[in-house]
């Protein structure tokens, strides 16, 4: 995709999301200009080393996987869907004539339909950082107690961070092997929140599975990536991968009359968390007892586990690397008060076939 097309497009979504917390370069400003990309990328950044995850022995290149993704090497464009009702519960036997499509605002034609449980490849990012000390032992169990429900086709990642990012476990079904990683993790040092949602999702994407996932633990606060916001949202966008967070956040302060139009370091998270989650068609989640975890962990492995697979092969032939927005919905007749949770878009091919 091309760097400007992803500034003005990421620029856009963050702000209209985050109200203006953040100050990121609108269009006309000087600093998006293609002649200023270097500064405006570069700048302000809480740590100036790129982190990057060592890729395992005889782990899958993203050549390998490439026919996976949306919107590189295929035509066809597969998307998950959630259906649930008013109460959150899965409302299944749902046909394609239920659903209406549209990309960029254009009805396109489902030309594939299904509702099935297939194998996934998915990765568990944990924070590790010292403000996570006396919830990390629940967010363990409920890892394992998801992985040990899972299908033994599924491969699952584990990674932990705190003011760095550390592959503990690569891509394995072996509950021995995530048991001894999550065991053996110091719990300690900051938070690199933005950094592990990017690297969690580039890893999740090189899957052997054509369905991906990424869950996310975290208190929420970043502190120290290097990834900013605004890239770290752009990576989420162009990825074919469900993110679903879990942030454990102080509460909210009483901020006052005067105080209204600023908003505390908690919402700014809410908010980055909410953000990650909706664009990728996962959800977010933010428990107030740490008793909660388990039935948060055991609602995203249902989610997961009943979802339709919608594709369409797009009428819009440009092969322009644009981002391209997503909207279904349900026709009349289905049930009163359901709704439908999807990733909101996807980056179209670029160049000749």
């Amino acid at each position: 995709m091309h760097p400007r097309t992803s500034r003005l497009r990421v620029g856009a979504l963050v702000l209209g999301l985050l109200a203006g917390c953040l100050a990121l370069p609108s269009p006309a400003d000087p600093a998006s200009a293609p002649g200023q990309e270097k500064k405006s990328q570069s700048s302000d950044r809480k740590r100036t080393t790129k982190p990057e995850l060592a890729p395992a022995p005889g782990a899958p290149s993203p050549e390998q996987n490439r026919q996976f993704k949306i919107g590189v090497r295929v035509d066809l464009v597969l998307v998950y869907a959630s259906v649930v009702d008013k109460n959150g519960v899965f409302v299944g036997g749902l046909k394609k004539e239920d659903f209406t499509l549209l990309e960029d605002g254009v009805r396109q034609e489902i030309t594939y339909f299904s509702q099935e449980d297939v194998p996934l490849s998915m990765g568990f990012a944990i924070d590790t950082s010292g403000s996570m000390r006396n919830k990390y032992s629940t967010v363990s169990r409920a890892a394992l107690s998801f992985i040990r429900s899972s299908i033994s086709q599924d491969q699952v990642f584990l990674l932990g961070f705190n003011d760095e990012v550390e592959l503990l476990e690569d891509f394995t079904n072996d509950i021995d092997l995530i048991t001894d990683a999550l065991e053996n993790t110091v719990v300690t040092g900051g938070t690199a929140l933005y950094d592990a949602v990017y690297l969690g999702v580039q890893k999740a994407q090189d899957g052997i599975h054509q369905k991906k996932a990424l869950i996310v633990f975290s208190d929420g606060e970043d502190r120290d990536s290097y990834y900013k916001l605004e890239e770290m949202a752009a990576k989420v966008q162009e990825s074919d991968v469900q993110v679903f967070t879990i942030g454990f956040l102080n509460p909210i302060p009483d901020k006052g009359l005067f105080g209204r139009w600023s908003k505390s370091v908690p919402e700014k998270a809410r908010d980055a968390l909410k953000l990650i989650s909706e664009e990728t068609g996962g959800k977010a989640f933010f428990p107030k007892d740490l008793n909660e975890i388990g039935a948060i962990v055991s609602e995203i492995g249902q989610d997961l586990r009943n979802q339709y697979g919608v594709g369409y092969i797009s009428s819009n032939t440009a092969r322009d690397g644009n981002y391209r927005r997503i909207k279904i919905s349900l026709n009349a007749g289905t049930p009163a008060g359901a709704s439908v949770r999807h990733r909101r878009g996807y980056i179209a091919p670029k160049g000749t076939l």
